[in-house]
């Protein structure tokens, strides 16, 4: 990484840590205060992080959302989803299915393009981890709606980076693909997510035995992170599957893995910080202005889509009163994963890709506004807040 670089990143932090204790004076979430600040200095107001910045110092961005994903993937540890109940299953698979089912429908009613309905019903199903996680850790709540969403959250990334991954292989068939071939890209992204996520978990549950300092266990993670993130770039597939599954495979061999994540969150603020202030400078403003009825529509039957079947299901499943009523509103926040899909399809296909983008990334700009609140505003209805300075 050459001075500029180095000298952006350390501008970044700075920034956003700024950023970060004004909002929280101002009783805002703290991850707004990081997006606003990355808004304000991005191309779109000040441009002092420029576009050339922001693909300089991209690796930030694979290390951060790594590091979220692996937080989020230790929400899928067995024992813990079974004290929950299968209720949390249920509510994953209702909200991601009521999403999709929305926007594919709509959408394909629009444009009568299947293409784009299939690959915009996946991409909404996306819930962004890194708001989620940063609200939880900056409130410390606790309770039945923090531990719900947590879970939630983990599953419906898992069963959207699957659905889309699938949906996006399977479009190559309206091209004229072979079956088989398309089959092959399916299975490779999906086998070699797993096989190397579970192996690098099962290498790093392994050596914490065989530690006597816990900072060697910090390096031991945060090397593991790069090694997936960098396997899945060299064989093309997702690192974001990659990453979720060292969290899973990890949190549930685990001997200590309490002290895995506390170990871990000694390091990863400044990534964290960095993530959402150059997601807050890759936002356009002059998107929205571009949003069309297409980009109307999906603003507004997504998070429909997700509170319905959120509180259907957790109705059906005898969910706890507050997280039947307060889940819905946790669900709308959408940034890195679903903005990782869009560049996914823009690399192959430019022109369905500038559709996709102009949607998601105005959408997001929305969803990140109002998400954190939203989701603050949910667990304090549920009182399950304990930090409130």
């Amino acid at each position: 990484m050459q001075v500029y670089e180095l000298l952006s990143v350390g501008m970044v932090i700075l920034l956003g840590l700024l950023g970060g204790k004004l909002s929280h004076k101002a009783r805002v979430p703290r991850v707004t205060g990081y997006m606003l600040v990355g808004l304000l200095f991005g191309p779109s107001v000040l441009n002092l992080i420029t576009a050339e910045t922001l693909t300089d110092i991209q690796i930030i961005n694979d290390i951060a959302l790594g590091l979220i994903l692996f937080a989020i993937g230790g929400e899928v540890e067995l024992e813990h989803l079974r004290s929950l109940g299968r209720s949390v299953i249920y509510i994953a698979l209702a909200e991601s299915f009521g999403a999709f089912t929305l926007v594919f429908l709509i959408t394909l009613a629009i444009t009568s393009d299947l293409r784009l309905a299939m690959l915009l019903g996946s991409v909404s199903i996306a819930t962004a981890p890194g708001v989620t996680l940063l609200v939880i850790r900056e409130y410390r709540t606790r309770g039945p709606l923090t531990d719900t969403l947590l879970a939630v959250v983990a599953i419906n990334n898992i069963i959207c980076l699957v659905v889309f991954r699938i949906f996006y292989a399977s479009s190559a068939l309206l091209d004229g693909v072979a079956v088989s071939d398309v089959m092959m890209a399916i299975g490779k992204e999906l086998l070699g997510s797993i096989v190397i996520g579970a192996v690098i978990g099962a290498v790093i549950t392994y050596w914490e035995q065989k530690i006597d300092d816990l900072s060697e266990l910090l390096l031991v993670i945060i090397a593991g992170l790069l090694l997936g993130i960098g396997a899945a770039k060299t064989l093309g597939i997702s690192y974001l599957m990659v990453c979720l599954i060292i969290g899973a495979v990890t949190n549930s061999l685990s001997m200590m893995h309490r002290l895995v994540y506390a170990e871990l969150r000694q390091t990863e603020m400044p990534f964290y910080i960095a993530f959402f202030v150059l997601s807050g400078a890759s936002l356009h403003l002059e998107s929205l202005a571009t949003l069309g009825v297409l980009g109307l529509v999906y603003l507004v039957v997504r998070p429909i889509g997700k509170f319905a079947g959120s509180y259907t299901a957790a109705r059906m499943s005898g969910a706890d009163l507050n997280v039947r009523n307060n889940l819905g509103m946790t669900l709308i926040p959408q940034a890195g994963v679903a903005i990782g899909m869009v560049l996914t399809v823009m690399e192959s296909n430019p022109e369905l890709g500038q559709i996709m983008g102009t949607i998601v990334f105005s959408s997001v700009i929305v969803y990140e506004g109002i998400g954190p609140f939203l989701t603050r505003l949910a667990l304090a209805r549920s009182g399950e807040v304990y930090l409130q300075e």
